[in-house]
């Protein structure tokens, strides 16, 4: 049931932060953008969006469900609890996490009525506020809920690590999307919107990837301890895995900001580089769809501070 419980969290973390990224996407992506012949492609845009993040609503509904199972077994230590209304009641009800988990899901039910509903002015601002909710929430349990000194001070920590992560990995869901229309032979009039963009995502990256870089090396601080549980435990090298691929997403990124974004001047000469962009974009969403597999993988094993200590 391991491989359930890594499947359903890969799942999770995914759609949580799609959603996320893509609703904050929407609300900073265009600001101040006025020109008047992007309002067809802006609303044509905004429409795909709108139905992306109610997909990944639900489907962080529905892979928070797939979860429990994997934790009844877990703490009942049978394949029967999966299966057990009353384990599940226990899970949900008289644990930590199960206090926890209904609260996400709860969030994650508001999520999908909010991105269901027909589009209002509030409603991108609305539904992006809950999809923070939803992703931060996450933070609440695992390794940071666990008591291993950091209190508090990891939850919090893990809540920003996981925000960051989808103002980040979550945004290029968005980006690839815009992307992809532009550099469509009828694409056109998606050109303006994407140059409009770029430099507003670019932004919000460096802040993004400034607080990964902290709260990372945080968690790592808490969860590993020091260089010899780095290299010399399961948790440690499977985290290096992990610390090298986004260190390659970072050096994507900057290809993309200091060699490709400059050359977006004048629609027929922004075609080539918007190419080149999102073939990069596609590669960094590879990328961290491998963060995540190996995130979902480190949240089921013991951290490599508590496996050096015994």
């Amino acid at each position: 049931m391991t491989e359930a419980w890594i499947a359903a969290r890969f799942v999770h973390f995914a759609a949580a932060m799609a959603v996320f990224g893509t609703g904050a996407f929407r609300v900073y992506a265009f600001a101040g953008s006025t020109i008047p012949a992007d309002a067809q492609a802006r609303a044509a845009l905004d429409a795909r969006f709108r139905q992306a993040m109610l997909i990944a609503a639900v489907v962080v509904f529905l892979s928070a469900l797939a979860i429990v199972p994997p934790i009844a077994i877990e703490m009942a230590g049978s394949a029967a609890a999966a299966f057990d209304p009353g384990v599940w009641h226990a899970v949900l009800f008289e644990t930590e996490f199960g206090t926890v988990w209904c609260w996400h899901m709860g969030a994650a039910v508001a999520l999908m009525v909010l991105c269901a509903m027909p589009r209002r002015r509030w409603q991108a601002g609305a539904a992006t506020l809950a999809a923070l909710l939803v992703l931060a929430s996450i933070g609440l349990t695992g390794h940071a809920a666990m008591d291993m000194g950091g209190g508090a001070t990891h939850e919090i920590n893990q809540m920003a690590h996981l925000t960051a992560g989808g103002l980040w990995l979550g945004g290029l869901v968005p980006l690839g999307m815009l992307l992809r229309r532009a550099v469509r032979p009828d694409g056109a009039a998606y050109v303006p919107l994407a140059q409009t963009a770029l430099p507003h995502f670019s932004q919000i990256g460096y802040a993004a990837v400034a607080l990964l870089l902290i709260t990372g090396t945080v968690n790592s601080l808490m969860l590993v301890g020091n260089f010899h549980a780095l290299v010399g435990t399961p948790y440690g090298r499977l985290l290096m895995v992990k610390i090298a691929l986004f260190l390659t997403m970072v050096g994507l990124a900057f290809v993309n900001r200091f060699r490709l974004m400059p050359r977006l001047t004048g629609q027929t000469a922004a075609i080539v580089p918007l190419r080149a962009l999102y073939r990069s974009v596609v590669a960094e969403q590879a990328l961290g769809l491998a963060i995540l597999a190996v995130i979902a993988v480190l949240g089921t094993w013991p951290p490599a501070i508590g496996h050096m200590a015994m």
